[in-house]
């Protein structure tokens, strides 16, 4: 009795620690949580800012550089030349104007031999404009591939979310099932520990065999390792539960019951149907056959000119001294317009060309070959489904067959006229039964989610 008593407060102490998690909170978290969903939002992001990196080179690219520098030379002795006069030649008949004539020389002269030490200072500024005017429809046609890129990231978004929020509902179901699993293991062992309290009984008071105790023993025998498999399924199911929620560290729990959904009334060939328009695969698909019908018409404009133009402003000065004045600037202006025509490639852009033509057809196969897959993945979803409602009903009524087993082994025992064992193994087949219908219930909830997901409702 203290036993039990201990064991259950151990139990409720446990219990507390845990957080039961709905289906919706779960997903909620998935969602918030998920790396893979993470790093398929970063893709997102990238995606859209290689879009306005390429549509930026539409506008007109404007830069601007400059430099300002200063200088100090020593020059050797050996390159400075002596002191030049022309005015100590003169003679005495010399005139006004011949000593004029001999100044202006020397300084002439002495303007050209350099100084040690010489400063200088320098300033240059260039603001300079480049703006595309055509190049061959390859700009317009790669705004345009890198738009559809875009696209297709955020449909591998939506593609990655519905695989998170698939594999959130099933791991949920999951740890449900395995949790039922685990509960009719411990319930079936408790009937055999009982059947065998009796037992062992009625041998004390001569009533039963040695064999019959040998039997109860050896069912409890090979229920135990059932019990500890369940526990230990369970246990692992909710590790990849909450890794799945991107809480691993944390003690949640779902919590809930198996609900069936309603039933599909829906043929095979309208499933068919709606797959095909709806699958994001198939949109996929699409964009990427006209990535590649865009990349084989970017190719065809190599034959066609290049046209920009530029323009540039610039301003400049070189002074003697470190001071720079105003007057000391020069101005430049410059426009103009550029343009290059590819007269002989050596058949290089011919080969592109074919290249891009043979990439495109092969996207268009590979664009119907995944219509034949989805088209078979329907179907197969669609038949699983199917069986798992038939399973269903099947496991439903052997429920009620060995509940009713069950009952009339009791009342045969009561009335005297039935064993104590018979009652054991109605037990025992009611709690084999309850495994399979509980299997039957999450096949059921698990190719209702993968139906809904071929046929590409959102889930």
């Amino acid at each position: 009795m203290k036993k039990t008593l201990l064991m259950s407060l151990l139990l409720m102490f446990m219990a507390i620690g845990l957080s039961g998690i709905s289906l919706e909170e779960s997903i909620a978290k998935a969602r918030q949580n998920n790396k893979n969903l993470l790093m398929a939002m970063e893709d997102v992001k990238k995606a859209e800012q290689t879009y306005n990196d390429v549509r930026g080179s539409l506008l007109p690219q404007l830069t601007l550089q400059g430099a300002y520098g200063l200088s100090k030379t020593y020059l050797p002795p050996s390159a400075i030349p002596s002191s030049f006069s022309v005015s100590s030649g003169l003679d005495s008949l010399a005139t006004d104007n011949d000593h004029y004539l001999a100044a202006v020389v020397e300084n002439m002269v002495s303007s050209m031999i350099p100084a040690s030490p010489s400063n200088e200072g320098s300033f240059a500024m260039q603001l300079k404009l480049d703006q595309v005017i055509f190049l061959g429809g390859k700009l317009i046609n790669g705004i345009k591939a890198v738009d559809r890129y875009r696209s297709i990231q955020k449909l591998r978004y939506d593609l990655e979310e519905q695989d998170v929020v698939l594999q959130t509902t099933e791991l949920f179901y999951q740890c449900m099932l395995a949790k039922k699993l685990w509960d009719v293991q411990k319930e079936g062992l408790q009937i055999a520990n009982r059947h065998l309290q009796r037992v062992e009984l009625f041998q004390s008071e001569g009533q039963v065999s040695e064999f019959d105790v040998l039997r109860a023993r050896l069912e409890v025998a090979k229920l135990q390792p059932q019990v500890l498999q369940a526990e230990n399924t369970y246990d692992l199911a909710l590790a990849a539960f909450r890794k799945q929620i991107g809480e691993a560290d944390s003690q949640a729990v779902p919590e809930g019951e198996f609900l069936l959904p309603d039933k599909q009334a829906i043929s095979l060939e309208e499933a068919t149907q709606m797959g095909l328009k709806q699958r994001t695969e198939l949109e996929l698909a699409d964009i990427n056959s006209q990535i590649m019908e865009i990349r084989y018409n970017a190719e065809k404009g190599n034959y066609l000119p290049n046209i920009a133009l530029s323009a540039d402003y610039s301003l400049f000065t070189a002074a003697d001294d470190y001071g720079i004045q105003r007057d000391d600037f020069g101005k430049k202006y410059g426009l103009s317009i550029g343009f290059q025509i590819p007269l002989f490639t050596g058949f290089s852009n011919t080969s592109k060309r074919n290249y891009a033509r043979h990439d495109y057809q092969q996207a268009r196969l590979m664009q119907r070959d995944s219509e034949e897959l989805i088209a078979l993945q329907i179907r197969q979803d669609h038949q699983k489904l199917n069986n798992a409602w038939e399973n269903y009903r099947v496991q439903a009524e052997n429920i009620k067959l060995a509940e009713r087993s069950l009952e009339l082994a009791q009342v045969r025992y009561d009335n005297q006229v039935g064993i104590q064992l018979e009652v054991f193994d109605a037990q025992i087949m009611l709690q084999a039964i309850k495994l399979q219908y509980y299997q039957a219930i999450y096949e059921i909830i698990s190719a209702d989610r993968n139906l809904n997901k071929s046929l590409g409702i959102k889930l």
